[in-house]
Formats: structure tokens, C-alpha cells, sequence
């Protein structure tokens, strides 16, 4: 396969470990780590354990620790565990029952107290005057 897509359809189980899949989908049951640059757990899908990914489209269940670049959670989502992210889209109805971090770097860190001292510099300024 060229493109490296997996899909697990409805009613299937897996469990273990899924590595050198680019994207893969999820309609059934998997227990498993999973290191991917795009995973989909469909409505009909549950995935319990850690997946560390750039993009993550849940509409089924979710149960544990998540990196991820981008999380877009559908309105039939239901989600429990850790969260860790750099962009999240939640649509109404979906259900989060987890801890959420938004992903700083340092580098990120490090930008916005630089911003918060300008703006705190340009209030400063704009008070004296």
C-alpha cells in the first residue's frame, strides 16, 4: 500500500501495538498505542490507549492519552482520559470527561511573555499620556 492507510471496519478488534500507518481509520475496537500522522475513530468506533498523532477526528469513543497537533471532536464523541493539543475543535454534543492541555513549547512560552511585556509597556505608555 502505497500511502500506508489502514482501516479497521465496523465489528472488528485489535489489540496491540500499530506503528508505519500514515493515516488510519477506526470503526470497531482497538486497544492499542498508536503513533500516526492522521487518525479517525468513526461513530461506530472505541479506541482505548495512547495515541500520539498530528491530526485526530474522533466521532466515536476515546479512552486515554493523547498528543496531538490538531483534535477535532464531532458532536458524537465521547472522550475520557488526558488530552494534550495544539489546535481543538469541538462540536456541540461532544463529550469530554478528561483532563485537556493545551501543548506550550518553550519557544511558544517564551513568545508570549514577550507579548504580554510589550502589551504591558504599550499600556504603561498609553496611561502616562
Amino acid at each position: 500500500m502505497a500511502n500506508k492507510q489502514a482501516v479497521l471496519g465496523s465489528g472488528a478488534r485489535f489489540t496491540g501495538k500499530i506503528s508505519n500507518a500514515k493515516s488510519i481509520e477506526i470503526n470497531g475496537y482497538v486497544e492499542a498505542d498508536l503513533t500516526t500522522e492522521k487518525v479517525t475513530i468513526g461513530s461506530t468506533g472505541k479506541f482505548l490507549g495512547k495515541v500520539d498523532s498530528e491530526l485526530v477526528v474522533i466521532a466515536g469513543e476515546y479512552e486515554g492519552k493523547m498528543k496531538a497537533d490538531s483534535v477535532w471532536l464531532t458532536e458524537t464523541s465521547r472522550i475520557s482520559g488526558e488530552v494534550h493539543y495544539k489546535s481543538l475543535q469541538m462540536d456541540r454534543g461532544a463529550a469530554l470527561n478528561c483532563r485537556v492541555v493545551h501543548n506550550w513549547t518553550k519557544a511558544d512560552a517564551k513568545k508570549a511573555e514577550e507579548t504580554n511585556e510589550t502589551e504591558e509597556v504599550q499600556e504603561d505608555n498609553t496611561e502616562k499620556k
